[in-house]
């Protein structure tokens, strides 16, 4: 090999020779580097970690304290009312655990993250001031429930008491009374229905009795007659057994509203809707003059009232108003059936309150609304009316002034009664 070629083949090995070993170099030093790298982030996990706080807050433990004693007090408040079925209270129950859970869980996450994250304070409150206003309206509802039951305090329904009303059918007397105000105040009962209910078959009849009906009052008018809404001057009860005497019936229950109760309950359930046998306007002796349409009429309270107060402008009179009466009563049992009644709820309850009152013991009251909650059933409601003859006058025990006109009870139709309610407890 000539000197000139060895001198590039020795050159040219030189070259590559330092091409390498600076490789090796980079390679040792880029793991140096990154292993600096590694201990440099491993320290920087470990100071952040040592920065962020081991628990929640204290704000946050009372949050998530308040709430748990809020929904305990929710659960408890509902357990008192004794209004939800068994199926609804246990799902109340999860729902209540499960935002509890959803809560804490948000604040761990918080806890455990660098980065800025809800830690559930807004739910917590939330929650927590539901279930507060939820416990109060519950209580609230409870309170008015046993101010209505006012049979409980007298001691004199026990054999009522013991009625399942729930399983056994039942009847209702419900007593209309012709005076605005307290409706302790006892008056002339001036509608007069009897509502038949099956709880099994979800069946009710409603019969009305004129009040003019010319009957004995029991233990008081010894055997001589008189007119049916004069009873409700000797008390609820007098109308009762005066009522049962003619159908032959046991009537444990009652229901007695005034005009304030009516119109109150139908104002605040945003009016009501009622089907109308005829077409006829009220008088102003009526407390409004409304121009009431064959067919369906959707009635204010007041509207609501002179409807059923209506007579002279009808031309069968009190039959008519009787009608009216169940017609008027329909639909708001209908309307009660209905989810607007969760919204209507709260005033309703202020407006019975103080205006109506039953001797159905709190606890019955309380079974029959848990039962139509757990089934949501639609209920058969038919109406039956008492008819006779109006055409005389006759002498009545509580007036002696001399005879009034009075309706003379048709055998036939009080048969037809009797029949329709023996069907509707089978």
């Amino acid at each position: 090999m000539e000197y000139r070629d060895q001198l590039k083949y020795i050159k040219s090995h030189q070259t590559t020779g330092g091409e390498r070993r600076p490789e090796r170099n980079r390679g040792r030093n880029s793991g140096k580097r990154s292993g600096k790298k590694r201990d440099k982030r491993s320290y920087e996990e470990e100071r952040v970690s040592r920065e962020l706080p081991a628990k929640p807050s204290f704000l946050n433990r009372v949050l998530v304290f308040v709430q748990a004693v809020s929904a305990v007090v929710l659960f408890g408040s509902m357990a008192i009312l004794g209004i939800l079925p068994m199926k609804y209270m246990a799902g109340l129950l999860v729902l209540l655990v499960l935002l509890l859970l959803v809560v804490k869980r948000k604040q761990k996450r918080a806890l455990r993250s660098r980065k800025k994250r809800s830690s559930g304070k807004g739910l917590a409150i939330s929650v927590s001031a539901i279930c507060l206003f939820l416990s109060f309206y519950c209580l609230k509802v409870n309170g008015a429930l046993d101010k209505i039951a006012i049979g409980e305090e007298s001691g004199k329904y026990g054999e009522a008491h013991a009625r399942n009303v729930t399983e056994e059918p039942f009847h209702v007397y419900i007593s209309g009374i012709d005076v605005y105000g307290d409706i302790k105040k006892e008056s002339r009962s001036d509608v007069n229905l009897i509502a038949t209910v099956n709880p099994k078959t979800h069946k009710i009849l409603l019969t009305t009795t004129p009040r003019d009906y010319y009957v004995p009052i029991p233990g008081v008018s010894d055997g001589q007659r008189d007119k049916l809404t004069h009873a409700g001057i000797y008390g609820i009860d007098t109308s009762i057994a005066t009522l049962e005497e003619l159908y032959d019936i046991d009537i444990p229950f009652y229901v007695r509203v005034n005009f304030t109760s009516v119109e109150e309950i139908v104002d605040v359930m945003g009016g009501v809707d009622v089907e109308s046998e005829l077409a006829f306007t009220t008088g102003e002796e009526a407390g409004a003059i409304v121009e009431v349409k064959q067919g369906k009429n959707h009635f204010t309270g007041k509207e609501a009232l002179a409807f059923v107060r209506e007579r002279k402008a009808l031309a069968e009179g009190d039959n008519q108003r009787g009608k009216n009466q169940q017609a008027l009563l329909t639909g708001l049992i209908r309307s009660t059936m209905s989810p607007k009644i969760l919204i209507h709820a709260n005033g309703m309850i202020n407006s019975v309150a103080g205006n109506a009152d039953t001797n159905m013991s709190e606890k019955q009251m309380k079974a029959l609304i848990r039962m139509q909650l757990d089934t949501l059933a639609g209920w058969d409601i038919e109406s039956v009316s008492a008819v006779g003859d109006s055409s005389g006058k006759k002498r009545c025990y509580s007036y002696k002034g001399g005879p009034l006109y009075v309706t003379v009870p048709s055998e036939s139709s009080v048969e037809e009664i009797k029949e329709k309610m023996r069907n509707v407890c089978q």
